[in-house]
C-alpha cells in the first residue's frame, strides 16, 4: 500500500496512526471519570508504577457483597495492550468495563456471582512512547511472564504476582485469565487456547469460545485455535496456563486490525471504536451463559438481551465518558475444585 501526502502546514505536528489512536492519557481520563461516580461495585487501584513512573492501574467490579474475605469467590481476569499498538485492544477492554458497570441485568447478575479484574494496560510506557510492540527497554513483554524481571518488566512481574497469590489463595477460583489482543493479517475476533493431553480439560477450553462465537456475529471459530507452539511459550496465556490451577481456562483473544466477515453477509465490514466496544460487551455478557452451563449462575437473566451502544461526546478532541449512567434494554465441567458444591 502506498499514498500521497501534502503537509501543507509547517507549524503542524502530523501524525499517522496504524489504527484508531487510544492513548495512556485517554485511559487515565476514563479511569478518573469512573471514579468520580462513586460506584460500590467500582474499585480502582495503583498495582505498581512503571520504570517511567506510570500507572499500572487494576480495575475491581463486583458487588460489594462479595468484598468478605471469608467468603469462596470466583474471579476473571482480564488484561490488554501488552503490545501497546494494538489500540484495538483497549477499544474492547473499555466496552468490557463499560458492559460490567452498567444497569443491564446481566451486568448485575455477573456482579452478584463473580469478581472481576482489569488490568487495561499492560504497558502504559511503550503506549505513552508510541512504540508498536515493546516496552521502554526494547522488550516484548508478551515473551516474559515465564520469569518477569520488578525492575525491566514491572507490569508484567506485579500481575503475575498477583495472580499466583489468587491461585495460591483458597478462597479465590481464578476461572479465566483472557489477554487481550489485535491481530495485523486476519480478519474478525478470535481466540487462541491451549492444548492439553488431558481430553476432558482440552474440550473444557473449547467451551468459552463456542459461546462467544454464539453471541458475537463478528467472533470466527474457523480462526480460533488451540496449540502449543513453543515461540508463544513466554505469552501469558501459554505460561499462566501452565501456572493456574487445572481448571483456570486462559485464552488470547484477538481482534482483526481492520475488518470483518459475517457468515449472513459475507462481506468484509471496517471495524469502528464502537464496533470494537461492542466485541467487548458480547465477551462480557458470555460469561452469564458460560456460569450457567457451570451450575453457577440460575437460568435468568438471558444473554440475549442485547445491550445498546453507549453514547460518547466530543470534548476538545478527547472522547469521554458521559457521567450518566449507561442505559440499556432491557454436562462436564466446573471450576476449580468445586469449592462452593457447584
Amino acid at each position: 500500500m502506498s499514498f500521497a501526502f501534502i503537509f501543507d502546514r509547517e507549524d503542524d505536528v502530523y501524525q499517522f496512526s496504524y489504527c484508531y489512536p487510544y492513548s495512556y492519557t485517554r485511559l487515565q481520563n476514563y479511569l478518573d471519570n469512573l471514579e468520580k461516580r462513586n460506584m460500590d461495585y467500582f474499585s480502582r487501584e495503583l498495582l505498581c508504577l512503571t520504570v517511567q513512573q506510570r500507572r499500572l492501574d487494576l480495575i475491581t467490579i463486583t458487588h460489594p457483597d462479595n468484598q468478605d474475605p471469608e467468603d469462596t469467590k470466583r474471579v476473571v481476569f482480564v488484561t490488554a495492550r501488552v503490545h501497546p499498538g494494538e489500540t484495538p485492544s483497549s477499544f474492547v477492554c473499555q466496552g468490557f468495563i463499560d458492559f460490567l458497570i452498567s444497569n443491564h441485568p446481566v451486568a448485575k447478575t455477573l456482579r452478584e456471582n463473580i469478581v472481576f479484574k482489569v488490568v487495561p494496560m499492560l504497558n502504559p510506557d511503550g503506549v505513552y512512547l508510541g512504540n508498536y510492540r515493546c516496552s521502554l527497554m526494547g522488550f516484548d513483554l508478551n515473551r516474559h511472564w515465564q520469569e518477569p524481571s520488578p525492575w525491566a518488566h514491572p507490569t508484567l512481574y506485579a500481575t503475575k504476582n498477583l495472580l499466583m497469590e489468587y491461585d495460591r489463595d483458597q478462597k479465590l477460583v481464578v476461572d479465566f485469565f483472557i489477554d487481550l489482543h489485535a491481530h495485523s493479517t486476519l480478519m474478525n475476533g478470535f481466540m487462541y487456547g491451549n492444548t492439553f493431553d488431558d481430553i476432558d480439560r482440552y474440550e473444557r477450553q473449547s467451551v468459552f469460545p463456542k459461546l462467544l462465537c454464539a453471541n458475537a456475529e463478528d467472533f470466527s471459530l474457523a480462526n480460533t485455535n488451540f496449540n502449543r507452539d513453543a515461540v508463544k511459550a513466554g505469552t501469558g496465556r501459554r505460561t499462566l496456563g501452565g501456572c493456574l490451577d487445572d481448571n483456570a481456562h486462559c485464552y488470547t483473544l484477538e481482534v482483526s486490525f481492520y475488518s470483518y466477515q459475517t457468515s449472513s453477509t459475507g462481506q468484509a465490514m471496517p471495524y469502528t471504536e464502537e464496533g470494537y466496544m461492542k466485541l467487548g460487551r458480547n465477551l462480557a455478557r458470555t460469561f452469564i451463559d458460560y456460569y450457567k452451563l457451570a451450575g453457577v449462575i440460575s437460568a435468568k437473566p438471558s444473554s440475549s438481551i442485547v445491550p445498546k451502544p453507549i453514547t460518547y461526546r466530543r470534548d476538545r478532541n478527547l472522547q469521554e465518558r458521559s457521567n450518566s449512567e449507561p442505559q440499556y434494554d432491557d454436562k462436564h465441567f466446573h471450576s476449580k475444585h468445586d469449592r462452593n458444591g457447584r
